[in-house]
C-alpha cells in the first residue's frame, strides 16, 4: 500500500471500447527488450517480469443486480450469493462507474469501484463487503520493471535508422509483443527534437531563434536581429534596458524508470538526466538612478510530448499494456535587476555546459523524495565592458524552466452489460518544475580608502525545483534541503574590462578603476592665477626649506638629480642620485625632486595609487618638483618665477611598462617615461581626481600645483566656543558615579560597537572629505604618547612620521598627527576629562596612548594597530591613562571621571589604561532631537554616499529632517506605542525621521484606541530603496519617504478595507492637522486599497491655517467613497472652527437615548414622575379615542394625496404614525413609557418622511428663524427667497393637527385641544424643526431678529454647527437690533463648548464656519407681508406648548 499523504497523483478513468469478452486466466508476464547502437551511443532497454494479483471484476458477474457503496462498505444485491464464496481479504474488487461508486486511489477520489477487500459477509440476497483503499501496487503480486533510454549522437541518424529496420526484420519471428511495438517507436525516436528541449534554440543552426530586448517599456523582439550586436546606450525614453544578442539554451534528456513490487517491499524511481547548454551575451544600460527589484519576463513557451513507451505487455488480453509517458513544458524566462546610483553601461556574456540529473524516488510507505545532481563543467566568460558614473549592482539571467509530468498508464478490461468493454485505467504521475537560472552579476562598490570604483563580476545562478506533490524533503548532493529548494552557486569570472578609456585590467578576480566621475574641465587660468604666484625662492639655506617634506619610498619614482650638471644648489654641493629612495635627511642629503610641501606630497601619494590601479605595470614618475639652481640652469629650470621654487608644483609622467622584478625591486635607473598622448590625457584626468587644484596638460608631461598650506586650524566657530567651555566641569559632579572594576564597563551591557554604533568606513589621510571631519586636538592639558613617532613611515610609505607630543605640527593633511586626530565629540569629552584629572591630581595629566589610527611601519595589520572594525579608525575611540609614576592603581578612579566626562562607553580594560568611545555626531553641531519618549543624536551622512542624502526636490524647504544612527536601536521607544525599528528601513543602518510624524501617528493611535501598524519598510527609505519602482508611484508619494516625513499605515489586526481606511484618514486629519499648523506645516494623505499614506509637508498656502492634501492612488469605485468622505472632512477642518475633540470621550459618546441614528435629536427627558410610572388609559384618552382616529385617517389621506400610495403602504411609516398620533396618549411630558413611545414613534415617522426624498429639492435653500416669535419681522425674509419650515406642507399639516379640538360634553359648547399640553402633549413641532435642520445642506441661513433668538434656536444651531456634515457655512442675517459683536462672542463660546462635548463618531470633524450679514432697513421694509398659513391665534400655542404645560401643572 502507498501512503496517501505522500503518494504521487493518480487518475482513474474509463473508456468505452468495442470488443469481445475474454476470461482472465493467465496472470504471469515476462519480457526483455534491449537496443544499443554503437555508432551513435544510443541505448534503449525495457525489461519486466512479475505476476498480477487475483482481481474480482464485478462487471463480468451477471448475477449482480445492484451495488451500493457507503464509506468502506460495499453492499452487493445478487440473485446468487454463492458467487462470493471464493472472495477473500486482500483481493482487489473492480467495477465500472455505472454502479454509482467512487473510490480513493492513491489520494484522489475517482468514479468507479477499485477497493481492497477486508471481509465478506453473505446474506440471503446480498453480500456485504468491508473494504479499504487500494493503490496501484495492489494490482500486482510481484513486479520488476526497468526502462532506460540514453539519446545518442544524431550525426549518425541515417545509419541508426537502417540498423533498426534491419534488426526489426531479422527478429520479427521471435520478437515479443512489447518488441513489436518498440521497433516502430525507436524509429520515431530518431527525431532529435524529441529529446532536445529547446529554449530559444534552433537545432538545425545551433544558434538562437530570436534576438530581443527587455526594458522599462516591456519586451521587444528584434525580428531582423541587432545590426551589430546589442550596443547599450542611454535612451531618455527608457529608464533601463537589457539587450540579448545571443541568448539560448537547450537540454538533451534521457530517462530511467524502475518499479519493484514485492510482498514486503515497493520501490519506484524515475530519473531524468542530460546535458544543459547555455549561451548568454547581454548588454545593460541605465539612463538614470533607479533601484529595480528583480523583474522576470517570459520570452517563449513550448509544449513537448515524448511518445508513450510500452513497458509491460500481458499475455492475457483482458489486461491492457502498461505504458510510460512523459509530458514536458519548456519556458524561457529572463530576469534583470539593478541598484544604480547613476548612468551605467555594461556588456558581458558566457557559455557553458552542465550535466543535470533529477531523480524521484519512493520506497514502501516512506516519503516521495527528490535528488538533484549538477556537475561542475567548464565554462567560458566572454569579454565584458562597463562604463559608469556611480556605484551600481546589476544582474541579468537567462532562466530555462522545464515542467515535467511523467505518467504510467495501466488498467483492466471489464464487461458491464452485453458485450460492452470498459478500460479501467490508473495514471501515475508526479508533476514537477525545475529551472536552471544562469546569469551575470555586476557589483561595483566605492572603496573610500583607495577612492576607486571596484568591479566584481560573477557568473552565478541557482537550480530551483517546485514539485506539486512533493511535500517531503529534497536531497541535493547528499544534503537534505527544503522541498521548495534553491541550490545556489556563484563563481567569480576572470575579466578583461574596458571603461570609457583604453584602460585594461587583465585576468583579475576584482578590477578597480579610479572614481573619476564628473571631472572638471582643464583650468582656463594659469598656474599662478589658480594657486597663487611665488613670493620667494626657497634655498637650502633658507628657513622655509625646512618646511618642505621629502617623499619617501619607491611607490613614486624620481629621476636622479641633474646627471649632466656639475653641482646642484650651490657650486660646493654635488648632485645626488635618489632614484632608489631617500639617501639622507640632512639638508645637504635631501634630494631636490623629492622635496615638496606636505599638501603636494599628500596629493601625489593619492595620484600614485590611482596610477597603479589604472596601469598595474607602471608607476608615477616625478620629473621635477622643488627646483634649485644647477650648473646647467644657474637660475633654475623654471625661469625667474615659479611655484616650483616653493615646492608647490611638480612635472609628472608615467613610466613605460615594467617587469615584475622592476616593480618589486626599483632599478638603478628609473624606467623611461611613456609620453604618448593617450597616457598623458588619462594622467591629467587622474591628477584632477586627486584633488590637485591645478592640472596642466603639456605635450609630454602633466604639470600640477597646490596652494599654500594652511597655517591656522580649520575654523569650527561654534565648536571652538564649546570646547573652550568644556573645562567648566566641576569634580563635585562625579561623586555619585561609581568606579569601574577591572574588566567592567559603563554601560554594563553591550559592546562599544553596540552602544556607539559600528564603524561605517575607515577614514584615511588621503580621503579629504572624511579626514577633514576629524578634529586635531590642539591643547596642552593632555599629553600624547605618540609612540610611533620614530617609525620608518606613517600613513603611507612616502610619508615620514611626526613628533606631536608637545604641540601640533600643522593643519595640512600631511602635517596632522594621528594620535591627536579624533571626532569633535570625542575631543570635547577628552577636554572635560583632562580638566577633571588636573582637578583631582595636581601633579598628573591625562595621557592619550592612541586615538585615530592609520598603518605605520610597525602596525600589526594593514589598517593599523587595532582590529579591522575598531572605532579608532573613525576617530571615535581612544586609549587613555595618566602621567606620573605608578598610574596603574588609579585606573578605577580614571574610569569614574571618564563616565562623568560624558563618554558614551567606558571600559576598564587593563591596569595600564582604560578605553573610551563615543557615538557618531553631526560633525561639530551636536544636535539632539527630542521625540516623545527619547532623544536622538543627529549624525552626518557617511562620506561618499548619496544613499542617505536629502531628496533634491525638497532641499529648498525651510524645515529639513536630520539623520540618525539606528544601529542596535530598533527597540528604542520613541512614543508610547512606536519604536525606532518601525520607522527604520530593514536594509538601512541610518534613518531620517520627523518628530512630528511620530507625534502624529501616536495621536492617531491614541484616538482610535486600537493597535496601529506601520507597513514594514514603508517609513524612512534610503535613496536606493526609495527609487524602487518609483515611476509607478503617485507623484505625491515620491520624495518624503527619503526625508523621513512619510509612512504607510494599516490597522494592526484584521483587514484594512474602505471603512478602516476612511477612519484612519479622518483621524489623521483631526489629530495631526492642527498640531502641524502651529509650525506652519501641513498633512498629506494618499488613499491605497489596503493602507493609508501619510506625510508631513510645508503649508504652502499662507492665508490658510490648516493645510491638508488628499489624493487617491487607486481611482476605483470603492476608493471613490473613501475619497469623498475624506474630502468632506478636509473641507470641514480647513474652513471650520475648533476641531470636535471631546474632553471626556467616553461620556460624550454614550449611546444616545433615541439610538445612534438619532444622535442629533435633543428632546426633554426629565426624571420619571410617580404619576407617570405606569401606562394607564386615562378618561381623557378614552374620550378622545375617536377624534385621534379621525385625525390619523385624515393625515393618511393627506400623505397619499401628496406622495401616492408608496408612503401609506409602508408598514414602518403607518405604524410610527399610528403610535405617534393615536396610540401613545398620555399627559406626562418628558417622562414615563407613554412619552418615550410617543417621541420614538414621532421621530421614526419624521425620519421616514425625510429619507423618502420629500425635501430633496429644498435642502440647499433651507432657512431658520425663531418660530416661537409670533410677530417675527424676519419671517418674510426667511420664507420668501428661501424655504423655512413654515413653508413646508408638513408644517401646515402638523399645525392643523395641533389645532384639533373636541367637546368633553356633548351638550356643552366648550372645546378643548386633542393634543393639548396638559392632557396629551405632542412634541411633533420640536422634532420637525430638528429634523429640518439635519436635512439642510450647503449654506444654512439663520435669521436673527433680536439677541434672545440665539437661545431659542440653540437646538437648531447645535445641529448645524456640530452634527450636519453637509453644511458648508452658516450665514447669520441680523437686524439692526442685534448686537453683532455680542452674537459673535456667543457663537464662538457655544462652539468651544460643543467642540469639547461632541462625539466624533457622529459629528463633523470641526465646527461649521459662520459669517454675519447685516439686514438693511430698506431690505426689511421691502419684504412682503408674510403669508398667514395658519391662524395667528395658534402661533403662540404652537411653540409654547412646553411652557404652557409647565404653567398648568
Amino acid at each position: 500500500m502507498m501512503d496517501h499523504a505522500t503518494s504521487v497523483p493518480v487518475c482513474v478513468f474509463l473508456l468505452l471500447l468495442p470488443s469481445s469478452l475474454v476470461a482472465l486466466d493467465n496472470r504471469d508476464f515476462k519480457h526483455d527488450f534491449e537496443y544499443h547502437h554503437e555508432g551513435s551511443g544510443e541505448r534503449f532497454r525495457v525489461k519486466g517480469h512479475g505476476r498480477l494479483a487475483d482481481i474480482v471484476i464485478v462487471d463480468d458477474i451477471p448475477q449482480i443486480t445492484k451495488i451500493l457503496c457507503e464509506g468502506n462498505v460495499v453492499l452487493i444485491a445478487t440473485t446468487d450469493v454463492t458467487i462470493s464464496a471464493t472472495w477473500r481479504p486482500s483481493q482487489v474488487i473492480v467495477g465500472g462507474p455505472d454502479w454509482g461508486c467512487s473510490s480513493e486511489v492513491d489520494g484522489r477520489v475517482q468514479h468507479g469501484l477499485y477497493r481492497k477487500i477486508k471481509s465478506v459477509n453473505q446474506g440471503k440476497r446480498t453480500v456485504e463487503i468491508m473494504t479499504e483503499n487500494a493503490g496501484l501496487y495492489d494490482s500486482f503480486e510481484t513486479a520488476q520493471l526497468h526502462v532506460h533510454h540514453t539519446p545518442g549522437n544524431w550525426s549518425s541518424r541515417e545509419e541508426r535508422e537502417n540498423d533498426i529496420k534491419s534488426r526489426q526484420k531479422r527478429e520479427a519471428s521471435t520478437d515479443s509483443d512489447v518488441g513489436s511495438r518498440l521497433w516502430p517507436l525507436l524509429l520515431s525516436y530518431g527525431d532529435e527534437s524529441l529529446f532536445t528541449i529547446p529554449f530559444n534554440y534552433d537545432t538545425s543552426k545551433d544558434k538562437e531563434v530570436l534576438q530581443f530586448s527587455v526594458s522599462s517599456q516591456g519586451v521587444e523582439i528584434k525580428a531582423g536581429g541587432f545590426t551589430a550586436g546589442f550596443a547599450p546606450q542611454h535612451d531618455a525614453k527608457k529608464t533601463w534596458e537589457l539587450g540579448c544578442t545571443s541568448c539560448y539554451a537547450f537540454f538533451r534528456a534521457g530517462f530511467t524508470m524502475e518499479l519493484n513490487i514485492g510482498p514486503d517491499n515497493t520501490r519506484f524511481l524515475l530519473q531524468l538526466s542530460g546535458e544543459f547548454k547555455f549561451n548568454t551575451d547581454v548588454g545593460l544600460s541605465w539612463s538614470r538612478e533607479r533601484n529595480l527589484g528583480n523583474k522576470t519576463f517570459t520570452l517563449a513557451k513550448k509544449e513537448l510530448k515524448i511518445p508513450s513507451i510500452p513497458i509491460l505487455y500481458f499475455p492475457n488480453p483482458l489486461v491492457p499494456t502498461m505504458e510510460l509517458g512523459i509530458d514536458l513544458l519548456a519556458e524561457l524566462l529572463v530576469q534583470v535587476g539593478a541598484k544604480v546610483e547613476g548612468k551605467m553601461l555594461a556588456t558581458a556574456g558566457f557559455d557553458y555546459n552542465k550535466k543535470l540529473t533529477v531523480t524521484f524516488k519512493k520506497e514502501n510507505n516512506g516519503p516521495f523524495t527528490m535528488f538533484t545532481g549538477l556537475t561542475d563543467e567548464p565554462w567560458t566568460g566572454h569579454t565584458p565592458t562597463f562604463s559608469m558614473q556611480a556605484k551600481f549592482s546589476a544582474n541579468a539571467a537567462l532562466v530555462p524552466k522545464i515542467t515535467l509530468t511523467p505518467t504510467i498508464s495501466f488498467g483492466w478490461k471489464v464487461r458491464f452489460v452485453g458485450s460492452n468493454l470498459y478500460l479501467f485505467s490508473l495514471n501515475f504521475g508526479a508533476p514537477v518544475a525545475f529551472s536552471l537560472n544562469a546569469g551575470i552579476t555586476f557589483e561595483v562598490a566605492y572603496d573610500s580608502a583607495q577612492r576607486t570604483f571596484c568591479l566584481d563580476l560573477y557568473h552565478q545562478g541557482d537550480i530551483a525545483i517546485e514539485a506539486n506533490k512533493v511535500t517531503s524533503d529534497i536531497v541535493v548532493f547528499g544534503e537534505t534541503v527544503a522541498s521548495s529548494n534553491i541550490l545556489k552557486y556563484k563563481k567569480k569570472l576572470s575579466i578583461s574590462l574596458w571603461p570609457r578609456t583604453s584602460f585594461t585590467c587583465t585576468a583579475l578576480v576584482k578590477c578597480c578603476v579610479v572614481a573619476c566621475v564628473g571631472l572638471p574641465k582643464l583650468p582656463q587660468l594659469s598656474m599662478d592665477q589658480t594657486v597663487g604666484a611665488m613670493k620667494k625662492k626657497f634655498t637650502r639655506a633658507d628657513v622655509n626649506f625646512q618646511s618642505l617634506k621629502q617623499m619617501k619610498g619607491t611607490d613614486v619614482l624620481f629621476v636622479a638629480e641633474e646627471k649632466t650638471a656639475s653641482y646642484c644648489g650651490v657650486p660646493s654641493r654635488k648632485c645626488k642620485d635618489c632614484t632608489r629612495g631617500v639617501i639622507g635627511w640632512t639638508t645637504d642629503d635631501k634630494c631636490a625632486d623629492r622635496m615638496m610641501t606636505g599638501d603636494l606630497l599628500e596629493k601625489l601619494e593619492v595620484l600614485s595609487k590611482f596610477v597603479r590601479i589604472t596601469w598595474p605595470k607602471r608607476k608615477l614618475r616625478v620629473e621635477e618638483a622643488w627646483d634649485e639652481p644647477t650648473s646647467a640652469y644657474p637660475n633654475g629650470r623654471h625661469g625667474a618665477s615659479s611655484v616650483h621654487y616653493e615646492g608647490r608644483a611638480a612635472d609628472l609622467t608615467v613610466t613605460s611598462e615594467m617587469t615584475a622584478d622592476q616593480l618589486k625591486n626599483t632599478p638603478k635607473d628609473a624606467p623611461a617615461s611613456d609620453k604618448s598622448s593617450a597616457i598623458m590625457v588619462r594622467l591629467a584626468q587622474l591628477a584632477r581626481c586627486s584633488d590637485l587644484p591645478f592640472v596642466g596638460q603639456k605635450s609630454d608631461y602633466v604639470e600640477v600645483a597646490v596652494k599654500k598650506s594652511a597655517t591656522s586650524p580649520v575654523k569650527r566657530t561654534r565648536f571652538d566656543r564649546q570646547i573652550k567651555r568644556a573645562t567648566d566641569i566641576q569634580l563635585g559632579y562625579c561623586v555619585s558615579i561609581s568606579k569601574l572594576q577591572l574588566g567592567k564597563s559603563n554601560p554594563s551591557t553591550g559592546t562599544p560597537e553596540f552602544v556607539c554604533g559600528e564603524i561605517n568606513d575607515r577614514i584615511t589621510r588621503y580621503d579629504p572629505q572624511a579626514f577633514l571631519r576629524l578634529y586635531q586636538y590642539p591643547f596642552n592639558d593632555v599629553e600624547f604618547e605618540n609612540k610611533r613617532r620614530n617609525d620608518a613611515w606613517c600613513g603611507a610609505t612616502s610619508r615620514e612620521c611626526i613628533d606631536c607630543r608637545t604641540k601640533i605640527q600643522g593643519e595640512s593633511a600631511y602635517d596632522r598627527c594621528a594620535d591627536r586626530m579624533m571626532t569633535p565629540r570625542l575631543a570635547y569629552r577628552m577636554r572635560r576629562l583632562g580638566s577633571l584629572v588636573t582637578q583631582k591630581w595636581v601633579d598628573r595629566k591625562l595621557k592619550v596612548i592612541g586615538a585615530w589610527d592609520e598603518p605605520t611601519s610597525s602596525s600589526t595589520n594593514q589598517w593599523g594597530s587595532y582590529g579591522a572594525q575598531s572605532l579608532h579608525y573613525e576617530g571615535r575611540a581612544a586609549q587613555v591613562s595618566l602621567t606620573g609614576s605608578s598610574p596603574n592603581s588609579l585606573m578605577g578612579d580614571l574610569s569614574q571621571l571618564a563616565v562623568c566626562a560624558g563618554f558614551d562607553y567606558v571600559r576598564y580594560t587593563t591596569n595600564n589604561y582604560i578605553d573610551v568611545f563615543v557615538q557618531q555626531e553631526s560633525h561639530t553641531k551636536g544636535i539632539v532631537v527630542p521625540f516623545l519618549k527619547a532623544n536622538l543624536l543627529a549624525v552626518d551622512p557617511p562620506p561618499h554616499s548619496i544613499n542617505y542624502g536629502y531628496p533634491e526636490n525638497l532641499r529648498t524647504e525651510l524645515f529639513k529632517t536630520l539623520l540618525f544612527d539606528g544601529s542596535h536601536r530598533s527597540q528604542l521607544k520613541l512614543s508610547d506605542n512606536f519604536v525606532l525599528g518601525e520607522f527604520k528601513h530593514p536594509e538601512a543602518r541610518y534613518l531620517r525621521l520627523d518628530d512630528k510624524l511620530v507625534a502624529c501617528l501616536q495621536n492617531i493611535r491614541t484616538a482610535l484606541g486600537k493597535s496601529l501598524k506601520i507597513v514594514k519598510g514603508s517609513a524612512y527609505r534610503p535613496r536606493s530603496e526609495n527609487i524602487v519602482d518609483i515611476d509607478e508611484r503617485h507623484p505625491e508619494e515620491i520624495d518624503r519617504f527619503q526625508s523621513g516625513q512619510a509612512a504607510e499605515i494599516q490597522m494592526a489586526t484584521g483587514t484594512s478595507g474602505p471603512k478602516e481606511i476612511t477612519n484612519l484618514g479622518q483621524e489623521a486629519m483631526k489629530q495631526c492637522a492642527s498640531m502641524l499648523s502651529v509650525t506652519r506645516r501641513g498633512l498629506g494623505i494618499g488613499i491605497h486599497a489596503d493602507r493609508l499614506y501619510i506625510d508631513i509637508r510645508p503649508n504652502t498656502i499662507a492665508e490658510q491655517a490648516l493645510y491638508i492634501r488628499v489624493w487617491d492612488t487607486v481611482n476605483s469605485s470603492t476608493n471613490a467613497s473613501v475619497m469623498n468622505d475624506l474630502l468632506v472632512t478636509k473641507d470641514q477642518l480647513e474652513r471650520g472652527g475648533p476641531e470636535i475633540n471631546p474632553v471626556d470621550p467616553e461620556a460624550a459618546c454614550e449611546e444616545p437615548v433615541l439610538g445612534k441614528e438619532n444622535y442629533h435629536i435633543n428632546i426633554p427627558m426629565p426624571n420619571a414622575r410617580s404619576d407617570c410610572a405606569s401606562e394607564t388609559s386615562s378618561d381623557f384618552c378614552k374620550q378622545t379615542q375617536t377624534y385621534r382616529e379621525t385625525v390619523l385617517e385624515r393625515i393618511k389621506k393627506h400623505f397619499q394625496k401628496k406622495t401616492g400610495d408608496k408612503v401609506v403602504r409602508s408598514s414602518t411609516f403607518v405604524s410610527a404614525l399610528t403610535t405617534c398620533l393615536k396610540d401613545a396618549c398620555g399627559h406626562c411630558l418628558g417622562s414615563g413609557p407613554t412619552w418615550e413611545k410617543k417621541v420614538k414613534s414621532c421621530v421614526k415617522m419624521l425620519n421616514y418622511h425625510r429619507t423618502s426624498g420629500a425635501w430633496n429639492n429644498i435642502t440647499e435653500k433651507m432657512s431658520f428663524f425663531n418660530l416661537d416669535s409670533p410677530k417675527s419681522s424676519v419671517r418674510a425674509l426667511a420664507c420668501k427667497d428661501y424655504v423655512c419650515l413654515e413653508k413646508t406642507d408638513l408644517y401646515g399639516l402638523f399645525a392643523r393637527i395641533l389645532s384639533e379640538k373636541y367637546r368633553p360634553a356633548k351638550n356643552s359648547s366648550v372645546e378643548e385641544l386633542v393634543y393639548g399640553p396638559g392632557d396629551n402633549p405632542l412634541p411633533i413641532m420640536d422634532l420637525a424643526e430638528q429634523t429640518f435642520a439635519i436635512s439642510a445642506s450647503g449654506i444654512a441661513r439663520v435669521f436673527i431678529e433680536k439677541d434672545s433668538d440665539v437661545s431659542a434656536l440653540w437646538k437648531v444651531l447645535k445641529i448645524l454647527f456640530v452634527y450636519n456634515k453637509e453644511i458648508a457655512d452658516v450665514e447669520f442675517h441680523l437686524t439692526a437690533d442685534v448686537n453683532k459683536n455680542k452674537l459673535v462672542e456667543t457663537i464662538q463660546r457655544k462652539s468651544e463648548v460643543w467642540a469639547g462635548t461632541g462625539c466624533p463618531k457622529w459629528s463633523r470633524a470641526a465646527i461649521t464656519p459662520f459669517k454675519m450679514v447685516e439686514i438693511s432697513k430698506g431690505r426689511l421694509k421691502r419684504a412682503l407681508p408674510e403669508h398667514e398659513s395658519i391662524p395667528r391665534s395658534f402661533q403662540h400655542h404652537l411653540h409654547q406648548w412646553e411652557l404652557d404645560w409647565i404653567h398648568k401643572t
